[in-house]
């Protein structure tokens, strides 16, 4: 196989969404199974809508996921410039090869005329393809009405034959003869655009899409399968310049939980937000990888759960036969449960670096504590966190001085037995002193009953409100070392005063 070239073209009108980060990281994991190279092209000739600060919100959200790209705007490459909108005179030349060999035509039909002959081919049942008005008129005609300062676009002589494209997801794919009328390549200008060259409209996608894509030599496009509707025109293109087209790998959709098409409401937000909220990005991409793509059969992950692969596993078990035809269902609550598997998998030290953004955005100082006892908070209260931005909260106990009182602990303080329960406890606390070992915590219970009387529910559920404030989470055994033996008897006398 020749060296793999594949690229990922957004356009920059916002965050990268996740359906665009699925389409780069499929890209991103065939380049780097196959040694190849990725391409990071910008397509912003949609001028109106891109702005150079969504660019910048992409390329920072790409970052964000740990990905990288061999060629871009801004890490430069041979095929320079990256950014279509920067690209205007190659496309210009381009045009003049098909306006030379008549393959294209002007065409004046404005925007409104166009909508309404679309209309009218719908009421009458037929296919809305341009009627062809303008490609009856000869060259000198077309040329006199630009003299007269009319403005054109140039649409291609669409030929009247079947294509076929084999296809590595969907398969042989015919499109039969007429599926498509004559298309425009360029458009007129709108406001605050000039043509390209004299007499030349705007580019549009199919046609800047063949263009780049041969010049900067790419061998696979892989891309979503609502592409698809356009690989006619691109192979019609490819067929007029002479060139031969790339594999092509049309992805499946991405449904929401509904089954209907992902929306904001269904999950369909941008990477920043995910990220964010708490999401790891190894998380994600782990998650978005099995929307559309599956590993070969009897491989077993090292992480003992079959959804659940490293990078370096997605990357050497990564193949295009693995796409899968059928649609991938984005069910929010899955990825929450995948991404609490990785913050319990990942090294403590990692979680807990990669958490420290959200304590301080919950209004926790962390200077006033140890690097060892934050490390060890966060050890215990992983275990039932989903988000990093759980963290803050489900370690909040060991965090504030005075804890809150929840009602259902104040219930089990409130019990017949519970006082002489607490009493008890505090008794053996204060029976030693130095710091509070995992030991004597663990023997505790047992002399508390001991001393009380009581014995099961009874015992633990004070015992567990007098420290807390909750009835449920964390063993004692953990959670009461790492307070240590004064700030527990500090907590157990606040609390008791809130249970009064």
């Amino acid at each position: 196989m020749s060296h793999v070239r594949v690229r990922f073209a957004p356009s920059p009108t916002g965050y990268l969404h996740v359906g665009g980060a699925r389409t780069l990281f499929f890209n991103w994991l065939y380049a780097k199974k196959l040694g190849g190279t990725l391409v990071l092209r910008v397509e912003d000739t949609d001028q109106v809508r891109s702005t150079r600060e969504s660019e910048k919100m992409i390329l920072s959200d790409i970052q964000r996921l740990g990905l990288d790209y061999q060629e871009g705007p801004d890490v430069g490459g041979p095929y320079a410039p990256y950014r279509q909108s920067e690209r205007l005179s190659i496309y210009a030349d381009y045009v003049r090869k098909l306006l030379e060999q008549d393959r294209v035509y002007y065409c004046f039909c404005s925007d409104e005329l166009l909508t309404q002959k679309r209309e009218a081919a719908m009421k009458m049942g037929r296919t809305p393809h341009y009627d062809g008005t303008c490609a009856r008129q000869n060259k000198e005609e077309a040329l006199a009405r630009l003299t007269r300062g009319e403005k054109a676009g140039l649409r291609f002589r669409a030929p009247q034959k079947s294509y076929v494209l084999n296809d590595h997801v969907r398969g042989r794919v015919e499109f039969k003869e007429g599926m498509v009328g004559d298309f425009l390549v360029t458009r007129t200008p709108g406001a605050g655009e000039k043509e390209i060259a004299e007499g030349i409209g705007f580019p549009v996608y199919n046609f800047c899409c063949v263009i780049d894509d041969h010049l900067m030599g790419m061998t696979h496009i892989i891309r979503a399968e609502e592409h698809l509707s356009n690989t006619v025109r691109q192979l019609m293109l490819y067929e007029a310049f002479g060139w031969a087209a790339p594999d092509f790998a049309h992805i499946a959709l991405v449904l929401g939980a509904d089954r209907q098409k992902l929306s904001k409401r269904s999950g369909d937000v941008s990477v920043f937000e995910y990220i964010e909220k708490g999401y790891l990005p190894e998380a994600l991409l782990n998650f978005l990888a099995l929307l559309g793509w599956w590993p070969p059969t009897g491989f077993k992950p090292a992480s003992g759960h079959p959804e659940v692969l490293s990078l370096p596993e997605l990357i050497e078990n990564f193949n295009l036969e693995g796409l899968q035809k059928a649609p991938g269902v984005f069910d929010v609550q899955k990825l929450q449960w995948m991404n609490g598997f990785y913050i319990r998998s990942m090294p403590l030290a990692e979680v807990a670096e990669r958490a420290k953004i959200h304590f301080e955005r919950a209004g926790f100082n962390l200077r006033d504590h140890s690097e060892d006892w934050f490390l060890r908070v966060i050890e215990v209260v992983r275990g039932e966190s989903t988000l990093l931005s759980d963290l803050p909260k489900a370690a909040q106990l060991f965090l504030e001085s005075t804890p809150h009182l929840e009602p259902e602990a104040k219930t089990a303080l409130s019990e017949p037995t519970a006082h002489s329960v607490v009493e008890a406890m505090v008794a053996e606390l204060k029976s030693q002193t130095g710091p509070l070992l995992v030991e004597e915590v663990d023997a505790l219970p047992k002399k508390v009953s001991s001393k009380s009387g009581v014995k099961g529910k009874s015992l633990y559920m004070p015992m567990r409100a007098a420290v807390t404030g909750k009835v449920h989470g964390p063993e004692l055994k953990l959670i009461l070392p790492i307070l240590g033996r004064d700030s527990v008897l500090k907590r157990i006398e606040a609390l008791l005063s809130q249970s009064r």
